[in-house]
């Protein structure tokens, strides 16, 4: 059976800065294959800090959802412990464009060769991770390329609605999801950051209606608020199990199938 752990979950420049949760990224295993999403600083450190311990050596890929550095700084050495510091060439990162290509590429072309395959997201294209499917859903997101990501596989469906601004059509990109992860930034809302605040998550999660949703991504207004106190308050409110995610949390297929 597979499963989803949380290895960091902050979010927002502040929480990240002071550490005040991990920034780690979130490991995957569905259908026996791992996967990392978003690996963060301190991702290696956390990997090997957690019990069990993780090991890169087992990971079948990397998927970067966009390059902000709370995304994305340990993408390079996610990549070169992923394949043996650099002796073998092994595992498959999914990237935006921009985070590979242009004036301001985050991962390192010195890796690179380190990797099978590097595949670049689009929208509508659906990519494979051994009995995996990945599909990237475009989301607004600043000035960068960002990409939201369902994952299919023998667990069920599985959303990942990463930073973003809300938009009308955005809850129907997730429906059928069993397990919705969203990464929730803000107690308010705030025209001026394009970042989902709770009331907006919610929206999401009343829409799609999963088996389980997982609130994650904290910005600082979201942890003076006590998220586990709030996700319990729209569990009952909702009539579906909504919780807030801590580091180390992990969630089992049993939880959302």
């Amino acid at each position: 059976m597979g499963w989803v752990k949380f290895l960091g979950t902050a979010g927002a420049r502040f929480v990240v800065a002071r550490q005040l949760r991990f920034s780690a990224g979130t490991w995957l295993e569905l259908s026996g294959t791992q996967i990392l999403l978003d690996p963060g600083p301190g991702t290696l450190l956390r990997c090997r800090k957690v019990r069990p311990p993780l090991e890169p050596l087992e990971l079948s890929g990397i998927v970067l959802s966009h390059k902000h550095l709370d995304h994305s700084t340990d993408v390079n050495i996610m990549i070169e412990a992923m394949a043996d510091g650099g002796l073998k060439r092994r595992g498959v990162l999914l990237a935006p464009h921009d985070a590979l290509e242009g004036d301001d590429p985050v991962v390192l072309r010195y890796v690179r060769p380190f990797l099978e395959r590097i595949e670049t997201l689009v929208e509508g294209r659906v990519y494979e991770l051994g009995k995996v499917r990945i599909t990237p859903v475009r989301h607004p997101h600043g000035q960068v390329e960002t990409y939201g990501l369902v994952f299919e596989s023998e667990e069920g469906r599985l959303g990942f609605v990463v930073d973003t601004k809300f938009f009308p059509e955005l809850p129907e990109k997730y429906k059928g999801c069993q397990l919705l992860v969203l990464n929730t930034v803000l107690r308010e809302w705030n025209p001026d950051i394009d970042h989902l605040s709770l009331p907006e998550a919610l929206e999401i999660v009343k829409a799609v209606r999963p088996k389980l949703a997982v609130l994650t991504h904290f910005g600082m207004t979201m942890l003076r608020s006590k998220p586990w106190e709030l996700a319990a308050e729209a569990s009952e409110k909702l009539g579906l199990k909504v919780i807030a995610a801590d580091d180390g949390t992990t969630v089992e297929a049993k939880d959302w199938t």
